[in-house]
């Protein structure tokens, strides 16, 4: 079969690449998305290359500027690239020996593209996970902020998807916050965990051309070179533990926005969404739908898929490398474009939505303070089960009469072994319930207030 192109590596072959063989292997299409990073990484091997001999400074400097030229023309929307660029690392080769001649075929000397990739690769990631975390940050910040702004105001609690007791608006609030702090952290500890450059690992071996890798390493923003070429061109732990960190927040996100939309339905009212955080329907003028939750909630489940593809990816490859590779960017570059807009729809529509605290407050059922009833006994010298047992026999007498148990008689208290009616009877609210939760991390308001002191502290440290 003739070939229709050939290609910058083809020495070894008599034909080109046939059109189904070209269709099934260039990455342009997808990978174009590493140009910044692969411009980079050429900057930061040329400089190693002048400190071996390879590159006069002066060349180094005409290959950095015919580089950055290509940068700004792609920025442009300026179209550089031909049918016949197979990724964008061999794309911005070409572009660059076309525009500064025979010198841009030295860009590649002591580099194989296996360690061109992963370096690559590496640096958008970690550039990524950057951005990730700034955004992260803001959300944190806006759900502090809402927090703090309706401190004292109540809610029920949920467990079970039923009502479990009292709490404050602000500490459902905050539980999203430390949350999303938890998801910072894992990010940081990717970004010190994988801080390796790989450049100088050739094709597995190692390059025949000993640059000081630590200049390069500190050249591109690495703490220090890889340890062993292997390692450094065929793992893709990396890639794994960044799309599970990415599927954890996105997934933090999910559970937050499936009670967001219930609190958006008509049984419960606790939140109204902006228009702009909603839609309606092409059928029913009266709907308004939460679909910026609905849709963070899907979304979810394709950054466990983009985990789960790259695990599948990855298991069989043998070392070093294999094609089979190449598969790993458009999973990451599905996640961070994923994770970027989940985040910002979130903190958006937080900023802008209204909490309905008056329907908060009037669904709560007196159930919610069975707990505190039993509490109260216990604190009467009544032993803590059998307290439980005579407020269990109160809920169920009252759920035969159609009651809530706090409606029930005095008599019918005293029958089920309630002591000191009167005086529980005078305190058992649920701002009492409340107060009587502070406990570090519980919902009294002196936690909550200390949980703010210390959301403070975080952001200033994260």
């Amino acid at each position: 079969m003739s070939g229709v192109e050939t290609k910058m590596w083809d020495g070894r072959f008599e034909s080109g690449m046939a059109q189904s063989m070209i269709d099934l292997s260039f990455s342009l299409e997808f990978d174009s998305e590493l140009i910044e990073e692969d411009i980079q990484g050429s900057i930061g091997h040329g400089k190693g290359l002048v400190q071996s001999g390879v590159l006069t400074e002066e060349e180094y400097k005409t290959i950095c500027n015919g580089l950055r030229s290509i940068l700004v023309d792609y920025k442009k929307g300026i179209d550089l690239w031909q049918d016949s660029d197979e990724d964008i690392h061999m794309a911005v080769e070409r572009v660059l020996t076309e525009r500064i001649g025979q010198l841009g075929k030295k860009i590649h000397t002591g580099r194989s593209r296996n360690d061109q990739v992963c370096t690559d690769f590496k640096l958008y990631m970690r550039h990524r996970a950057t951005e990730i975390i700034a955004l992260e940050k803001e959300l944190a910040k806006t759900l502090l902020a809402v927090a703090k702004e309706n401190m004292g105001k109540i809610m029920p609690g949920y467990t079970h998807m039923q009502q479990a007791q009292p709490i404050y608006f602000s500490h459902y609030m905050m539980s999203f916050f430390f949350a999303v702090t938890r998801d910072i952290k894992r990010l940081n500890n990717f970004l010190d965990l994988h801080c390796e450059l790989p450049l100088g690992s050739g094709a597995i071996a190692g390059s025949a051309f000993p640059y000081e890798r630590k200049l390069v390493a500190e050249e591109l923003g690495f703490k220090r070179p890889s340890p062993n070429s292997i390692d450094a061109v065929s793992h893709r732990d990396m890639a794994l533990e960044f799309l599970s960190d990415l599927a954890i927040v996105s997934n933090t996100l999910s559970r937050y926005a499936e009670d967001f939309v219930n609190w958006s339905t008509s049984e419960f009212g606790f939140l109204t969404l902006h228009d702009a955080f909603s839609s309606g329907s092409s059928m029913m003028p009266q709907k308004k739908n939460p679909d910026s939750m609905e849709l963070i909630r899907g979304k979810s489940g394709r950054m466990l898929g983009n985990l789960t593809s790259m695990f599948t990816l990855v298991k069989g490859a043998p070392l070093s490398y294999s094609r089979d590779l190449q598969e790993d960017k458009e999973p990451v570059f599905d996640a961070v474009k994923t994770t970027k807009v989940i985040l910002r729809v979130m903190k958006e529509a937080l900023e802008t939505a209204r909490y309905n605290f008056d329907k908060m407050e009037s669904r709560m059922l007196p159930a919610l303070l069975a707990t505190d009833l039993a509490d109260l006994l216990v604190e009467g010298g009544t032993p803590f089960r059998d307290a439980h047992h005579i407020v269990g026999s109160l809920v169920g007498e009252a759920a035969k009469q159609g009651k809530e148990f706090t409606e029930l008689s005095d008599e019918t208290w005293a029958a089920h072994g309630v002591r000191d009616i009167k005086t529980i009877r005078e305190i058992l609210n649920f701002r009492y319930s409340i107060s009587r939760r502070n406990i570090e991390g519980g919902t009294g308001p002196d936690s909550v207030e200390e949980q703010f002191t210390k959301a403070e502290e975080l952001l200033k440290n994260l």
